[in-house]
Order: C-alpha cells, then sequence, then structure tokens
C-alpha cells in the first residue's frame, strides 16, 4: 500500500514539473512573439500567409521531411548501439526513444530532459540500467562530435561571413564554440587521461569550497567520480567497437544536417535565386549560437540569432516570414510529432503493464534488474560487455547449471535406488511374516478340529 502511495507522489511530483516547464516554456513563446510583433512592422499574419502562397509546396513538403528524418536518424543512432551490445531493440522502440529524448529536451533548459526520458522507455523495456546508461553516453558522445562538425561547416563554407555579424552575435558563436570544445576535452580526457582528470577536478572543487562557492564538497566529488568513470567506461566500449561509433557519428551528422536543410528549402521555396550553401552556412551558425543560452528549447535565443544571421543577404520582410515558418516545422511541428508519438508509445506500454502485472509485481518486489537476475553478483561486470562476450558468460553459466543439475538428477537416482531396495527387503519381510501367520492360523485351526473330535466322543461315551 505505502509503494503504490509513494509511486503516486512519484508520479504526480513529475507531473508537476512537466506542467511547470510547459507554463514556462509557453511563457517565453508568448513573449518572444509579442515581441517580434510589437518591434516589427514587416511581421504579421498577413506577411506569412503571403510568403506561403508564393511558396512552392513541393519544398515546404520537403523541409517538413527533413524534421521526420531527423527524429529517424536518432532512433536509427539509438538502435545499432543496442543491438550491438546483446539488447533487442525494435525501430518502433528506437522512435519512441528518439521522439522523447527530441520532446523532454524542447521543454527543458539545455535539453536537460531528455536522456532521462529515453533511459525511463529503455529500462521499461528491459534494457538493464548499465546497458541504458552506455547506450546514451555513446549517442551523446557522437552528437557533441556532430555538433562540432555543424559548427566547423559554418567557417567552411563562408568564413567570411562571420567577421560580417554584430559584437553579441559573434559572442554566442564563440561561446557555443567553447561549450562544445571544453565538452569533447572532458570526453578525451576521460579516455586518456581519468586518473589527471579526477585529481584536477577535486583540486577545483576544493578551491571552490574554500571560497564558500560550494559546501556538500563530498556531494560533489562523488558526482565528479561518477561522470569520469561513466564516461571512461563508455571510451572503453568505443575502442572495442570503432565501427558502431563511426555509424552513430554518422546518423547523428546527417541529424544535423538535415535539420540545417530545412530553412533551405524554406527559402528556396520563395527565392530559387538563393545560394543554397550560403544558407547552410548561416543556419550553422545559428545552430552553434543559438544552444550555448540553456533556455527551453532556445525560444528567444533562436529568433535573436536567425534575424541577425540572416540579416547578412534578406531583406527583413523575408527573414521574419521565413524564420516563422522554419520555426513552425523544426521545433513546434517537431515537439507535436515527437510528442504524439511518445504518448501513443507510452499508453500502449501501460496497457501492457496491465496485461503483465503479477510477473511485473514480482520483479518489482525482488528489486532486480533484468541482468542481475540473470548474472547474479556478477551482473555488473559483463553488462558492459558485448553480445558475443555476454553470450558467451550466459552459456558458460548455463552450462554450469546444467552440470550441477545433472548431478543433482543423478544423487536423485541413487536415492531412489536405495528406497526402491528397501522397499522390496520390506515387501519380502512382509511375505515372510505373513506366511507364519497362516501357518499359525493352520496349526489353530487343527487344534480346534482336535478339541472338536475329542468333545464327541465324549459325549458318545455319556450316551453309552
Amino acid at each position: 500500500m505505502r509503494g503504490r502511495q509513494g509511486a503516486h507522489v512519484a508520479l504526480t511530483k513529475n507531473t508537476k514539473k512537466q506542467l511547470i516547464n510547459i507554463a514556462v516554456l509557453l511563457v517565453l513563446i508568448g513573449i518572444t512573439l509579442i515581441i517580434l510583433f510589437t518591434s516589427n512592422r514587416e511581421l504579421n499574419f498577413g506577411s506569412i500567409w503571403e510568403f506561403l502562397r508564393q511558396s512552392r509546396p513541393l519544398y515546404l513538403v520537403l523541409a517538413f521531411a527533413c524534421m521526420l528524418i531527423g527524429i529517424a536518424c536518432e532512433g536509427i543512432s539509438l538502435r545499432i548501439i543496442a543491438r550491438k551490445l546483446g539488447y533487442k531493440c525494435k525501430m518502433v522502440s528506437a522512435m519512441a526513444y528518439s521522439c522523447a529524448d527530441i520532446y523532454y529536451s524542447a521543454l527543458t533548459p539545455s535539453a536537460s530532459g531528455g536522456q532521462p526520458a529515453s533511459a525511463y522507455y529503455m529500462i521499461k523495456d528491459g534494457i538493464d540500467g548499465g546497458g541504458t546508461s552506455f547506450i546514451l553516453i555513446f549517442n551523446l558522445i557522437a552528437y557533441t562530435f556532430a555538433i562540432f562538425v555543424v559548427a566547423a561547416l559554418g567557417f567552411i563554407l563562408r568564413p567570411a561571413m562571420f567577421l560580417g555579424f554584430e559584437f553579441f552575435v559573434k559572442f554566442l558563436v564563440i561561446i557555443g564554440l567553447v561549450i562544445q570544445a571544453l565538452l569533447l576535452g572532458f570526453f578525451i580526457a576521460c579516455m586518456c587521461w581519468s586518473n589527471g582528470l579526477r585529481k584536477a577536478g577535486n583540486g577545483i572543487i576544493s578551491l571552490l569550497t574554500r571560497m564558500k562557492i560550494i559546501k556538500n564538497t563530498e556531494k560533489w566529488r562523488n558526482k565528479l567520480d561518477g561522470a569520469i568513470d561513466k564516461y571512461h567506461a563508455g571510451f572503453v566500449m568505443i575502442r572495442k567497437h570503432k565501427s558502431v561509433f563511426f555509424w552513430a557519428l554518422i546518423f547523428n551528422i546527417a541529424q544535423r544536417v538535415v535539420r540545417l536543410l530545412i530553412p533551405a528549402f524554406v527559402c528556396y521555396s520563395v527565392n530559387p535565386d538563393i545560394s543554397f550553401w550560403e544558407v547552410i552556412a548561416m543556419e550553422a551558425y545559428v545552430t552553434i549560437g543559438y544552444n550555448s543560452i540553456p533556455i527551453p528549447g532556445g525560444v528567444g535565443a533562436f529568433e535573436y540569432m536567425y534575424m541577425n544571421v540572416y540579416s547578412v543577404g534578406f531583406e527583413a520582410s523575408f527573414i521574419l516570414a521565413s524564420m516563422m515558418v522554419t520555426r513552425t516545422i523544426s521545433y513546434y511541428l517537431s515537439m507535436v510529432v515527437s510528442g504524439a508519438y511518445t504518448l501513443t508509445y507510452h499508453g500502449i506500454q501501460m496497457r501492457k503493464k496491465k496485461v503483465e502485472q503479477p510477473q511485473a509485481e514480482g520483479i518489482g518486489e525482488s528489486g532486480i534488474s533484468p541482468t542481475e537476475s540473470v548474472l547474479g553478483e556478477e551482473g555488473a561486470q559483463t553488462q558492459f560487455l558485448p553480445d558475443g562476450e555476454r553470450q558467451t558468460e550466459l552459456s558458460v553459466k548455463e552450462e554450469s547449471t546444467q552440470k550441477q543439475s545433472s548431478i543433482d538428477g543423478e544423487g536423485d537416482s541413487v536415492s531412489q535406488t536405495e528406497l526402491s531396495g528397501e522397499a522390496e527387503s520390506t515387501q519380502k519381510q512382509n511375505s515372510i511374516d505373513g506366511e507364519e501367520d497362516v501357518n499359525a492360523l493352520t496349526e489353530h485351526s487343527g487344534d480346534e478340529k482336535v478339541g472338536s473330535t475329542d468333545g464327541e466322543r465324549q459325549d458318545v461315551g455319556n450316551k453309552l
């Protein structure tokens, strides 16, 4: 009863948190739209409708298709990693993990809610906690590399364009590059210099503690150790599965590239004379710039970057209308599609849970994960093994179990044989006892007959 009440309370807290995130997002969207419509006379619903009327529908459909392909690319990447680890992962489930990541990333600051949402559905589908962590770490590293590639793409295609930006736009682009570079540096340090990174991190924590910026020192040290160990284990697996990382990187780069194609197709639908590569370079600068600001969905930051970056080559009226159409496809429709898919998948999972309620309750009460139930205490040591090594470990354990069962079976057979011998001996003894009883009964019957004869003789004597 207490467990159910605790789950209900946790669900209520989670629901409240989601509602708060949605409310904050709606407020940010409202403020952004008010600022855009009041500060730009060229932007109104009439200008947006005119833009759509002049556009060629085929290219708008291609822009929408790019949004869907972007969702699918992340799902394919997660599926490749999961299957290489030996987990069964259908494309339907992989798409749910991708949609959950995109939907909750759009609602939370710095996209912090995306990975926990994906992890929730992975664990619900039977992937243990260790495997789930590794899959997400693997994909995160590939995604970070992909963002860095996109940033480099802007400088490669149009390096002189960066010099024409305003100071604050340049600042945001540089900050975005620095953040991505620090993340990559952290990942590489975890792989190659984990001990040195640990010492440096602990030194920084000690310094911040002396400055009274950090109070709970042990808490931050534990977080640092956990992060370093987690990413170091991820890089160990990357070394073993370089081909998997290659394909994960390819699909993450493809995801970012198709996202760049959305504004390119939107702009090209109205103005076919524009340079396709120029728009892609502009969007690359926009992407790296607004990702540096920890706001849910980059609302407000995206609009600011778009208007200032695209002002290098387009008029204000065209920029505003194309921005609204691009944002609708790349963000709002993406959030609607991913949210609807996630909700549908969640409903299906809940129905399955009701059908499998007795089994689910048994697992929940024991508190043992699927990996631990199979591998026991050594589960933590083999949960990061690739599928071949994992199967070998399981085969050895199963063979040992079978041998033990065979030995137990032989012991049972010997015991049954001994019992059968004892039963046979008992039956023989009972048979002998039975024969003696019969003989005694026969002798008793003879005595009765003799007594009967003597009695008859005595009667005859009396008569005479």
